[in-house]
């Protein structure tokens, strides 16, 4: 390793892995929501598709999915992914049914993945939570018949800090061309000028 140390061509390079979120937002208003109860499961509203880490991403809410598990009639708000190009997306999400009472009260209706990011797998998988029908239509988030949803998305990604080579000069500074490399393209260039 001593001799690497003194080679001339040999540069001195540091680089770190950086993981962090990319982020999107959206707001959704459901207005005529007596209107839209009743389309039936698995039937719903959306919002218009937004960005986020590279993803598109839409809001979804169903009037009448209905909580299985309780066997209660619900509401399911979700977040949808709308593309992913064949990859697993792993991101922190956010998912909250606004309050409207004017009060400033942070709503109860919401949902978050928290610190632990949760893997989307293919294209409309999604994410989310059930309000009972009863509990929703007392709540202040429903105001003059409309509903206001919104999300956060943040994409988790990593992407690779480098100071010192230019990145894409590293591997050649660090792991030189072999010699038979070198003795190939020299023969190469010899039998090119010989013929």
């Amino acid at each position: 390793m001593a001799g690497l140390e003194k080679d001339p061509r040999r540069r001195s390079c540091s680089s770190k892995s950086v993981t962090e979120p990319v982020t999107g937002s959206s707001r959704f208003t459901v207005k005529g929501y007596s209107l839209v109860k009743g389309m039936g499961r698995q039937k719903y509203v959306s919002s218009d598709i937004f960005p986020a880490g590279g993803y598109d991403w839409q809001i979804q809410f169903y009037p009448d999915e209905g909580d299985l598990e309780a066997g209660v009639p619900s509401v399911l708000v979700a977040i949808t992914l709308a593309s992913s190009g064949g990859r697993d997306v792993r991101a922190l999400l956010e998912l909250a049914l606004l309050d409207q009472s004017g009060e400033g009260k942070d709503s109860t209706n919401s949902r978050t993945t928290e610190s632990e990011p949760f893997t989307m797998t293919h294209k409309g998988c999604y994410w989310g939570f059930y309000v009972r029908k009863a509990k929703l239509e007392s709540s202040t988030c429903l105001k003059d018949d409309c509903l206001i949803i919104r999300a956060s998305v943040g994409v988790v990604t990593t992407r690779l800090d480098v100071e010192g080579a230019k990145q894409d000069s590293i591997a050649a500074l660090l792991y030189p061309a072999p010699i038979w490399a070198r003795v190939s393209r020299r023969y190469w260039n010899l039998s090119w000028v010989a013929t």
